[in-house]
């Protein structure tokens, strides 16, 4: 069986990060099929008419300062959730920049996949580009613990809602349709029946899910790493500060290993680049990832490899299949690689 290694893999280039121009429905459109994941990492949902929505997992309070129309503002006046009433708060990038006290992500509070829940996706429906003032959502969500979060879901999120959403007053309605295990959702999209191991690489967590058909058929298997102890392993990497001659920004790195990989002008080789800059920290990169798989996959990889032999196809998504040389390296093992881990589970819950 080939041992998983960083550093012997073909080396292939990534796409571009994709820049669409923006879909935009009827603004007399009021009702609206959406789909939701709450990663720890990222946020990511599908509100029918619309392009995908993907925000970093932030949440704060708001400061009195704090203009209303910024990205992500949500002001609550009045509704069924009448412990929210007069309270602000900031959902995505811009409430990682507004300085809050009580900043947070979902990496940092499990539970707030369902406390949470009602903020969050109001927060994502003030990142659209046309806010209609009258809107019915019927919502179907994707978690890692429906057991858990259900419940909390469907009782916090239900109901009528009046609020500011980027200075707009506007009434949301939800109705929570259904809620399902992650893996379900990527079955779908990828189409896959029989005996499928689901692992999603996320951005704080890596997650083991078993199937048959879409039935699942133990309870998953979650890792407390991912994605972001990568990238926060290679900001504190003293090769990569010699390299670039700085303290590295985490935001920098994360759109450098979405970007990825990147053939070097007139020759054979390759590169990824630091940020928008000519700076190859591909040789650091490297050093990290082979101990964040020695040190943090190894066990993940033994568990795959384990349910390949019982006859699973092994499907790899979330961020973490996207990674550079690690996506290569897993193919190479014989796993099915996500051509589109991120939105996995949004795109499978669409076709519900």
């Amino acid at each position: 069986m080939a041992k998983l290694t960083a550093k012997n893999t073909n080396i292939t280039a990534s796409p571009e990060v994709p820049n669409k121009g923006a879909k935009v429905p009827s603004k007399t459109r009021k009702h609206f099929d959406s789909y939701t994941d709450m990663g720890n990492h990222w946020l990511k949902a599908s509100v029918q008419g619309y392009d995908l929505l993907r925000e970093p997992s932030f949440y704060a309070s708001c400061l009195e300062s704090t203009s209303p129309n910024v990205k992500g503002h949500v002001k609550y006046l009045g509704g069924t959730r009448t412990d929210l009433i007069d309270k602000c708060w900031l959902v995505g990038r811009e409430a990682s920049r507004s300085g809050s006290a009580d900043l947070m992500r979902l990496v940092d509070d499990y539970m707030g996949k369902s406390q949470l829940w009602l903020e969050y996706f109001l927060g994502l429906l003030a990142h659209l580009e046309v806010i209609n003032t009258e809107q019915f959502h019927r919502v179907v969500v994707t978690c890692n613990d429906v057991e858990r979060h259900e419940p909390i879901i469907r009782n916090m999120a239900t109901g009528t809602h009046k609020v500011m959403l980027r200075g707009v007053l506007t009434t949301v309605t939800i109705d929570i349709v259904s809620v399902l295990p992650e893996g379900v959702a990527a079955l779908k999209n990828h189409r896959l029946s029989g005996a499928v191991t689901v692992c999603d690489i996320g951005g704080g967590n890596v997650t083991i899910s078993r199937f048959s058909g879409t039935e699942l058929i133990s309870e998953p298997i979650v890792k407390d790493f991912g994605c972001e102890t990568l990238l926060q392993d290679l900001a504190g990497n003293s090769q990569l500060k010699t390299i670039i001659k700085q303290a590295p920004k985490l935001d920098t790195l994360n759109y450098s290993l979405e970007v990825g990989l990147k053939k070097v002008k007139g020759s054979e080789e390759f590169a990824l680049f630091y940020g928008k800059s000519d700076i190859d920290i591909l040789p650091a990169y490297k050093n990290v990832l082979s101990r964040f798989i020695d040190c943090r996959l190894r066990e993940v990889i033994k568990l795959l490899d384990g349910y390949k032999l019982d006859g699973d196809t092994v499907l790899v998504i979330g961020g973490g299949s996207k990674l550079p040389l690690l996506s290569a390296a897993l193919k190479k093992k014989g796993y099915t690689i996500s051509s589109d881990g991120v939105f996995d589970n949004i795109k499978g819950l669409t076709k519900e």
